[in-house]
């Protein structure tokens, strides 16, 4: 006969019980969770999991292990009866899949119902409030196992470091590691990880130094990408090249994820040769991550040539770029400002559906932007579906290098509006936007509310850009006074935008301080002396502008020269100030007399009052007429279709005279041309330029 009603089954005997529970851990190793079901039922229909508490946990942890939570669960709820191992089971289960809310109110339900609290439950219980990024949990099991005596259990430390870590707080998670009284590798991975992940590199990379001092040689392959992450963010490509030894002898150099993060150190210190040589170590071993490294340090080092080639490489092999990828290789058109590369980089973004990756919008916003196609920037920008810091921040900038202050200033009032919070670089850009539309009274309220509504601390480059804002406003005793109060001392760029505001405004005092502040920072910085140079001439002053240009020639000091270039039928061509070596130099030498002529009777009247007075007027003329902006030009004007815009990119700043004169050219012409100088673009169209003649 059956069991009468109420009584339990009999359990199975002790060799059964073994032999089913051997089965249910078989199936939990191998995540057979069709085959754990039908031991399951095979137990419920003997009787077996309701008789054996034993069982029954083996249950759990069966279901945990093949990724079932919601069976380990249901069968936990149904158990008469639960020890602390079924609640640890439990507990250790649903964290192992994710559950964490879950795992944390199980361990609490299980402290309530007054089960022993063992050291597993509490280590998964730690590890649990980590992935949920919890401190108050953490912290209140951290007192729970230091009320029972657990804390200093080395599981259960680990994951109470690893817990604080995650945080943010990481003098709690090192008090923890402190008072372990052994660490194992898991402790120190625990404490590598966090500082690593909290921005402390120097500190990631010492903790792995100290592991190894220890003679924990059980680094594995988390711990080898972490330390090796943390010294390409550091650029120390000396250290990694003796951690590339460690993972060598360690046998892990042909791992993907280990050979990836050696790649990209390398990268990252610019050492390209050895970063190449990683990824030869196994020729079939090529991936995405490791090529976007490559081609990433190729860009930082400003050789896109190269980038292009590793790109090409990997289209080669059959690897398709990720939203990483062009993002790098679109920074470097950007940087270059190469408009048809990256107009094909854009293509193929559509191409592989990557056109509605924000990140990869952003970047194409920033390279349109600075290849001087501002419409194409805005267009791109309205039409990203999810508006990061990121994407703000970028058509931001590209309004503050077009001189669009206004337009800068509705972008980040909209930003705000958004809910999405500004950072560093927003406030650069929306402050270099003020200052070159003359914006003191905005540019100062947007600098103060950085600490006051924001809570950014300035930086350099902040208070930088105050001292540039006075300065081309022409209010260079305000700008002296900021800069003796600023609580940090001025960087390269501040006394260098101050000595350009003394050389616009003649100021022969205050240029000789800065010049003088800057010659400490930049020795080597020949720009120095042509701006004293220019500030005395300015003056009239030939005397001085003789002793400085001797000096120079002392010293062995050149000046920079000023090249302009323009791409022109799939080609870059380059000029100097004079310079006629180009293939085309007769007709371009017979515009040039042309428009000279042309904008003359337009109204144009060259400005020779930087040039030295010894010089016949003719010669004066001479010399600015050939200054390689508008050679470049000139050169476009013959060889380009009248439908398309010039764009004009030059290395040093746009001289007085060449703005007029471009604006004449704009005129006469009846063509739009761009030009990009080393700080920002002027857009000549019909006689005007964007900047207002404020730049």
């Amino acid at each position: 006969m059956g069991n009468h009603r109420g009584q339990r089954p009999p359990a199975p005997d002790a060799a059964t019980t073994v032999h089913l529970a051997s089965l249910l851990q078989s199936c939990g190793r191998a995540g057979d969770l069709r085959r754990g079901r039908r031991l399951h039922a095979r137990l419920v229909l003997t009787g077996a999991a309701a008789a054996s508490t034993f069982l029954a946990n083996h249950l759990i942890t069966m279901y945990s292990h093949c990724a079932d939570p919601a069976s380990a669960r249901r069968l936990f709820d149904e158990m008469p009866r639960r020890n602390a191992v079924t609640w640890t089971a439990l507990v250790s289960g649903l964290a192992r899949n994710g559950a964490h809310g879950e795992a944390l109110a199980a361990f609490a339900a299980m402290r309530r119902a007054g089960g022993a609290t063992t050291q597993f439950a509490l280590s998964s219980a730690a590890r649990a409030a980590a992935a949920l990024a919890a401190p108050l949990h953490g912290a209140q099991l951290h007192c729970v196992s230091v009320r029972l005596g657990f804390d200093t259990e080395l599981f259960v430390a680990s994951s109470l470091a690893d817990m604080y870590s995650r945080c943010g707080l990481l003098s709690e998670a090192f008090r923890v590691f402190d008072e372990m009284p052994q660490k194992d590798a898991v402790a120190w991975t625990a404490m590598i990880d966090g500082y690593a992940k909290n921005g402390r590199l120097h500190a990631a990379v010492l903790a792995f130094l100290d592991m190894r001092r220890e003679g924990l040689v059980g680094a594995d392959q988390h711990v080898f990408c972490t330390v090796l992450s943390a010294l390409g963010g550091l650029k120390d490509g000396r250290l990694g090249g003796s951690i590339h030894c460690c993972v060598m002898k360690a046998g892990f150099e042909l791992e993907v994820a280990v050979r990836n993060a050696l790649a990209d150190m390398y990268a990252k210190a610019m050492d390209l040769d050895n970063a190449s040589r990683v990824l030869k170590i196994d020729p079939g071993g090529w991936n995405v991550v490791s090529g976007t490294s490559l081609i990433d340090g190729y860009i930082e080092t400003d050789c896109v040539e190269e980038a292009l080639g590793i790109y090409v490489e990997l289209q080669r092999k059959g690897i398709e770029p990720n939203e990483f990828t062009f993002s790098s290789m679109i920074k470097g058109c950007a940087m270059q400002a190469l408009l048809e590369q990256g107009a094909q980089l854009h293509a193929q973004v559509i191409k592989t559906n990557l056109i509605k990756d924000s990140f990869v919008d952003s970047t194409l916003v920033d390279m349109y932007g600075k290849c001087g196609r501002i419409n194409l920037s805005i267009q791109l920008f309205n039409e990203i579906e999810y508006l990061t810091d990121i994407a703000w921040n970028a058509v931001i900038n590209v309004f503050a290098q077009h001189g669009h202050a206004k337009e800068a200033i509705r972008a980040f009032d909209r930003m705000i509006c958004s809910g999405i919070r500004p950072n560093h670089i927003t406030f650069v850009s929306l402050l270099t936007a003020c200052s070159h539309a003359g914006l003191v009274d905005e540019g100062l309220k947007y600098f103060y509310s950085m600490k006051d509504t924001h809570g950014i601390e300035p930086k350099e480059e902040h208070y930088s850009c105050i001292i540039d804002m006075y300065g081309r406003a022409g209010r260079l005793d305000e700008a002296y006074k900021f800069i003796s109060e600023m609580p940090i001392k001025p960087n390269a760029y501040g006394w260098c935008s101050l000595l350009g505001a003394c050389r616009m405004r003649g100021n022969k005092e205050l240029g000789e301080l800065a010049a003088q502040n800057l010659m400490k920072l930049e020795p080597g910085n020949t720009g120095i002396h042509v701006s004293l140079s220019g500030i005395y001439a300015s003056l009239g002053q030939w005397e001085d502008v003789k002793a400085v240009r001797k000096l120079m020639r002392d010293r062995s000091i050149k000046k920079l020269p000023g090249f302009s270039w323009v791409d022109s039928n799939k080609k870059t061509h380059v000029f100097g100030s004079e310079d006629w070596s180009h293939p085309q130099k007769k007709d371009i030498y017979e515009k040039l007399e042309e428009l000279t002529t042309r904008i003359k009777e337009e109204g144009y009247i060259p400005d020779t009052s930087i040039l030295p007075c010894n010089l016949e007027d003719i010669a004066k003329e001479r010399i600015l007429r050939y200054h390689s902006e508008r050679i470049a030009v000139a050169f476009a004007l013959i060889s380009m279709p009248a439908t398309k815009p010039i764009i004009v990119k030059k290395n040093l700043r746009i001289c007085a005279d060449c703005h007029t004169a471009l604006k004449f050219i704009s005129k006469v012409e009846k063509r739009d041309i761009i030009v990009r100088d080393n700080s920002r673009f002027h857009h000549f169209v019909n006689g005007r330029c964007s900047c207002g003649d404020y730049w």
